[in-house]
């Protein structure tokens, strides 16, 4: 633990608590950090900062990953409902990449699943994120949860896979298959 003072006793941070820690599933350790801005420990959720957490696929277009990534960003710094404002502009960049131009998200998200871009259950998905975009959009007086953030978060990175490096890289697998078929011929 870190008092948050230099070697003058000046404050320079706030107080910080490191733990190396070991998942009991993987057995692989990892570094969490948590910081005490007035209210305590134990009310802040710790900061992973080990192992470095994954990046998208270059193949998912830089713009949208400058959105997810300031998403992430957000839910780093336990502003959770600007990270599920920033999943709703991923979600919106996601479809304008695609080539969607509906009027509005849902629109937009009904037609990825027309056109087979999504199936069921990534449409049901992006539905989702685009109510808990709306919710952190707009004020209701209520904060979007942590497990909301995260949730939402996962979420896009999936559809975001789906979308752009999974299904290339599906059909990279065919074409190789195809070539292996006819060689076999």
């Amino acid at each position: 633990m870190w008092d948050g003072r230099d070697l003058d006793g000046n404050d320079v941070n706030p107080p910080t608590e490191w733990a190396l820690v070991q998942c009991d599933r993987c057995r692989m350790p990892s570094l969490q950090v948590r910081e005490d801005y007035g209210i305590g420990f134990d009310k802040d959720e710790p900061s992973l900062i080990y192992p470095e957490r994954r990046r998208l696929s270059t193949d998912v277009p830089a713009p949208l990953r400058r959105e997810w990534e300031e998403a992430f960003t957000c839910f780093e710094a336990k502003a959770y409902t600007a990270a599920t404002v920033m999943v709703r502009r991923t979600l919106e960049g996601t479809c304008k990449e695609q080539g969607m131009t509906k009027r509005t998200l849902a629109e937009n998200l009904k037609e990825l699943q027309a056109q087979g871009l999504i199936n069921d259950t990534l449409a049901q998905w992006a539905d989702a994120l685009r109510v808990v975009g709306n919710a952190g959009a707009h004020y209701t007086g209520r904060s979007v949860s942590r497990e909301d953030a995260e949730d939402a978060l996962h979420f896009a990175e999936a559809l975001l896979d789906h979308s752009y490096v999974l299904r290339k890289r599906f059909e990279q697998f065919q074409q190789r298959l195809d070539k292996r078929g006819r060689a076999a011929k």
